[in-house]
């Protein structure tokens, strides 16, 4: 894409008062990509599903992504790329994800792997890299192995110490596009005794190694994303050099788990897009099939999932977008972060999509008729985001070793320095205001008790009392609003007095008990909850008319609280017509489903 063209973007763009200059990139890329229910666009539809019937590798929809040069967002801004914001490279892999979500991750693979040598590797690798990407060469990273799952420290490829080198032996399994790709990065035990640090990071281009000295696994076969190339790969005493190590010797854990704290947050975009088009083609359904004498969306069980559906991608987008630039703005506490925004997004999209088969009827089980049959296969596709890349059961041990340690910073209300606090919160949530830059140096693989977003809620109740003295605001609705903060911020005092238990904390099995994942489950849905009501405070008069009135955070709050209170009185109900309305008016104007009310390519 031309830099002058992307530069007009961005200025024109900051102008409009309802879309952050971010997403620039976004318009650009949505008008190359064209309409994806016009059957010749880039992207299409009726092009995703043909070669996904053929399980073909979608090497078309992948040339053209790289013809937009979409792979230069994988390379920092510093090393000569456009990486400067990741939620801008969550926004773009959004947007394909929506038309093809295999060509969407077989393309973004290629970032998964690169993120090791940018958080990792030496400046000649980075520089190395940069060049590597920018001529459109793929990049492929092997992690699993079929014995050890996630089971990292369990890994058995073996890197043999030699002159000059390494000696790799053994195989990893299941990974993406290790026999297309150019060069692949291998995670590999480097000592004997294993441990933290016993293992490291290879970077490999594959013509520069001994052809005997290696050899592939077929593609497997899978339930979605079928051309998206799930393989394997052998080593046999295949000969790398000493350089080839990213960064040094035995530092593969650290690297591997803190890039993928960005990788995990990016990649949620996938769920987001594939639940997108899921709800567009079920309202093109429901508001052009007539059933009793009226259309389909006029059932009002019909109607509500459809409103529901419609809340969940917008909390999650919320999540999405405050770890993205929680990425940039409070580095170290990725930690938590990352694991919270891959375990409840595709959690709850999965969710939400199988809930809009229901509206959907028989034609969500059809692969062909009603939008080439486009349904099935994002509901297929989707599960993929759950399951791969520390899989969402991986993310929600991992935060439920975690809310313990959350709970107690958070009892001690002197460590949070109240001005700081507020400052992160305004710059991770007012969106028209640039991020800082990404130091990766800022990353850690311990958050020592912090999350902003649930911590600073508590501020951010202030600011919303504070808002009745304002006038244009529902009285009704803001005291709603106001009354279900504050049971968000109860529940969360009760889930810390329950973490603070004495008998829980003297309890070593605890962590690993299934009520100690139920609470991590509360934990993440509070967060959730908390993301909302920053993400409204912090963009009222930014991001248009619907989202500043806020009858959308109303009904999100309900929808979350409802886990906690399932018999809690309907109060907000009221306001479902209006989201409906609004709903409505973005199927048909043709705008993202999404707090940012972007305009998509239309035919």
């Amino acid at each position: 894409m031309d830099k002058d063209a992307r530069r007009a973007a961005r200025e024109s763009s900051a102008g409009r008062r309802e879309l952050p200059p971010q997403y620039a990139s976004s318009l650009l890329l949505e008008e190359f990509l064209g309409d994806p229910f016009h059957p010749d666009s880039l992207l299409s539809f009726k092009q995703s599903m043909e070669t996904d019937e053929r399980e073909e590798f979608p090497q078309t929809a992948c040339d053209s992504l790289s013809q937009w040069n979409l792979h230069h967002y994988y390379i920092p801004a510093h090393y000569g790329g456009e990486l400067r914001s990741y939620e801008e490279m969550y926004s773009l892999l959004r947007l394909v994800a929506r038309r093809d979500l295999t060509a969407s991750v077989t393309h973004g693979m290629g970032y998964v792997a690169a993120s090791t040598v940018w958080v990792g590797g030496n400046e000649d690798q980075k520089q190395g890299l940069a060049e590597f990407l920018k001529n459109n060469k793929s990049l492929a990273i092997g992690y699993h192995e079929q014995a050890h799952g996630h089971d990292f420290l369990g890994c058995e490829l073996k890197a043999t110490k030699v002159d000059g080198g390494y000696l790799l032996s053994g195989e990893k399994w299941v990974i993406s596009n290790p026999i297309r790709s150019d060069a692949i990065i291998i995670y590999a035990r480097s000592s004997p005794q294993g441990g933290a640090r016993g293992f490291s990071l290879f970077l490999l281009e594959k013509d520069k190694l001994a052809e005997s000295s290696f050899s592939y696994i077929p593609k497997f076969k899978t339930l979605g994303v079928r051309g998206h190339e799930v393989a394997g790969i052998r080593f046999h005493d295949c000969f790398v050099p000493e350089q080839s190590v990213i960064g040094r010797p035995g530092n593969g854990v650290d690297v591997m788990f803190k890039s993928s704290q960005i990788t995990r947050t990016v990649f949620t975009a996938m769920s987001l897009g594939a639940a997108d088009t899921a709800l567009r083609v079920t309202l093109e359904f429901a508001l052009s099939k007539k059933l009793y004498g009226d259309m389909v969306f006029s059932i009002p069980h019909t109607q509500s999932l459809l409103v529901d559906s419609f809340l969940d991608l917008l909390i999650c987008d919320c999540v999405a977008i405050a770890a993205c630039r929680t990425i940039h703005v409070a580095t170290s506490q990725m930690d938590v972060m990352s694991a919270l925004a891959k375990y409840f997004i595709p959690i709850t999209i999965e969710k939400t999509i199988h809930t809009l088969s229901l509206a959907l009827g028989a034609r969500y089980y059809l692969r062909e008729v009603h939008c080439w049959g486009v349904f099935q296969k994002m509901l297929r596709d989707c599960a993929m985001v759950r399951v791969s890349h520390l899989s969402s059961v991986i993310n929600l041990s991992h935060l439920s070793q975690q809310i313990q340690a959350l709970a107690k910073y958070r009892a001690k209300a002197d460590l949070i320095n109240d001005r700081e606090l507020r400052s992160r919160l305004q710059s991770i949530f007012a969106l028209q205001e640039p991020a800082p830059d990404f130091d990766p140096k800022n990353l850690s693989l311990y958050n020592h008790g912090r999350d902003d977003v649930l911590q600073g809620l508590s501020s951010s109740l202030a600011d919303l009392r504070d808002l009745r003295r304002e006038p244009g605001i529902a009285p009704d609705l803001l005291e709603t609003i106001v009354s279900l903060v504050e049971d968000v911020i109860e529940e969360a005092n009760v889930l810390d007095r329950l973490l603070s238990d004495e008998k829980v904390k003297k309890d070593p099995t605890f962590t690993k008990s299934p009520e100690n994942f139920e609470l991590a489950n509360r934990y993440s849905i509070l967060n959730a909850a908390a993301a909302c009501a920053h993400m409204w405070i912090y963009n009222r008069e930014t991001l248009g008319d619907f989202f500043a009135e806020g009858e959308w955070l109303a009904l999100c709050l309900d929808r979350l609280m409802r886990t906690f209170q399932p018999h809690r009185a309907i109060s907000p109900r009221p306001y479902v017509g209006k989201v409906a309305q609004e709903m409505v008016r973005r199927y048909k104007e043709g705008r993202l489903f999404s707090v940012i009310e972007l305009q998509l390519a239309r035919t």
